[in-house]
């Protein structure tokens, strides 16, 4: 299926406004994604944000709540795609405010370390650190501590499902929900779509490759948040998938819903078939990717307020 035309033009404009470096180091990836943000702003919004810190030995981290309106609400702790090498609160700060808006929920967006130079289980730790202190600090943000999720796009959602297994295994506070967007899941770069879809607009099969290489070398780990698809899924919070046709990432993200389901745990799926692999910085100019970010927000608020607060 072709990309979307009026997704395809946006994405050429990036390409032509902010091309890519000659050389995919690091540094470039994130000034890049950085730069993109900048040139392509989401709009304007009436979302409140307010910035916390989390201090922790050695490193303090920043979080972004972001809340729609007053009153005790759900929320949902927020982690930004990029490989886990770019990205920021600052990328990501037009989509945290419009799925906390979509939603009606406060979103918390964190900044965590990033790789080569924190490969994992840095980024995992942070992850899991302010998971731990949104639900601990769930009264002082007017957060209703039975009522929050956890959820990322790309390299945040693999943190993300990392962050749910991790407090299922630590019997700590638990998220009720799991927002997982274009999710990476595996390092296999031989499914049918990593095959098909190896170069698109704005993701390629070798981006995904050096991602891998820089948050986990030796593509092995006995660390079950590292690979999340060989870890066992049962016991799992309930999960909301939102996978993009046209991404080398599709199949895994496909596989990962298939693989929930048969552990017992309950998953809703939302397929952008003409969708390329971020479409999220798309969504203020691109109709096709708003109504998919919409879709799957509003579905995230009704999960979360539907949650029996007696449970």
């Amino acid at each position: 299926m072709p990309v979307d035309p009026e997704l395809d033009a946006f994405n050429a404009r990036v390409a032509a406004a902010v091309p890519r470096a000659a050389v995919a180091t690091p540094q470039a990836r994130r000034a890049r994604l950085e730069a993109t943000a900048q040139r392509f702003p989401y709009p304007p919004d009436d979302v409140a944000r307010s910035d916390h810190w989390i201090t922790l030995p050695g490193r303090e981290i920043l979080v972004r709540v972001y809340r729609p309106r007053s009153g005790t609400l759900p929320a949902m702790l927020y982690l930004h795609g990029g490989g886990w090498v770019a990205g920021s609160v600052m990328t990501h700060d037009g989509a945290a405010a419009a799925l906390a808006r979509d939603a009606s929920i406060v979103v918390a967006s964190v900044q965590y370390r990033r790789a080569p130079e924190n490969p994992c289980p840095a980024p995992n730790d942070d992850a899991y650190a302010a998971w731990l202190w949104l639900a601990e600090h769930a009264p002082a943000l007017d957060i209703d501590p039975r009522r929050i999720g956890i959820g990322g796009d790309s390299a945040g959602a693999h943190l993300a499902i990392g962050a749910c297994i991790e407090a299922r295994d630590r019997r700590g506070p638990r998220p009720v929900l799991q927002l997982l967007i274009y999710p990476v899941i595996e390092p296999d770069f031989e499914t049918p779509s990593y095959r098909e879809h190896a170069v698109t607009g704005t993701l390629t099969r070798a981006d995904m490759i050096d991602y891998w290489n820089d948050y986990l070398p030796s593509l092995q780990s006995s660390d079950p948040r590292a690979l999340p698809a060989r870890a066992s899924a049962a016991g799992l919070p309930a999960a909301h998938i939102v996978v993009a046709g046209i991404d080398p990432l599709r199949d895994e993200g496909l596989r990962f819903a298939a693989r929930l389901v048969s552990a017992g745990v309950s998953t809703a799926l939302t397929e952008g078939d003409t969708l390329t692999h971020g479409f999220l910085r798309a969504a203020p100019y691109v109709a096709a990717a708003r109504a998919v970010q919409e879709r799957f927000g509003r579905a995230i608020g009704r999960a979360l307020h539907a949650v029996d607060g007696n449970g």
